[in-house]
């Protein structure tokens, strides 16, 4: 039974995630008008990348590295871009928890489907944007790699979540007192 107290708090949560994808969402435009985004190609690649890549040489890892890096390469090759996949992975799982968090049953149960169509849009609108800047440039590749961010988001927040509901199931199986 579902009392006030819960009732109060899906409100609470619904807007701790629309600010925070409000705030995103402001940083991925920020980020997108601005003509400074080596600084975070550098960050992702020299303070990130690099480091990661030792470690897992390091730790007798570097399968995976190598994994990581033709994956890389892949992505490289189609002409996609890792930068936009990765920001709108980040993006499509806060909008996929927005849309959870709605009091409209219908974007409750479709949040995945809601999470592509308004980060779609978005990274539509913001493309458009750019091609009206003069030292900015457009194309269908950054608008294709969003999209590919977006699902692969909600691919993992499902997988996610089924595998969260199949860890509870088993702990209440086991907790529960045998007949």
């Amino acid at each position: 039974m579902i009392n006030l107290k819960d009732k109060m708090k899906k409100p609470e949560k619904s807007r701790f995630f629309i600010i925070i994808t409000v705030l995103y969402a402001i940083m991925v435009f920020y980020l997108s008008v601005s003509s400074g985004v080596g600084d975070i190609k550098r960050f992702l690649k020299m303070d990130l990348g690099y480091p990661l890549r030792n470690f897992l040489v390091a730790n007798d890892m570097s399968s995976i590295s190598k994994f990581m890096i033709d994956c890389l390469h892949a992505v490289q090759k189609a002409s996609l871009d890792p930068g936009h996949i990765g920001i709108y992975f980040g993006f499509g799982v806060l909008l996929y928890f927005v849309f959870l968090s709605s009091k409209n049953p219908g974007m409750v149960r479709n949040s995945a489907a809601f999470a592509v169509f308004m980060g779609t849009v978005y990274g539509i609108l913001n493309e458009i944007f750019q091609s009206l800047l003069p030292y900015r440039t457009a194309s269908v590749e950054d608008a294709v790699s969003n999209l590919i961010g977006l699902l692969l988001a909600q691919i993992f927040v499902i997988l996610f979540v089924l595998a969260l509901k199949s860890v509870l199931n088993r702990r209440k199986k086991v907790e529960a007192p045998a007949d």
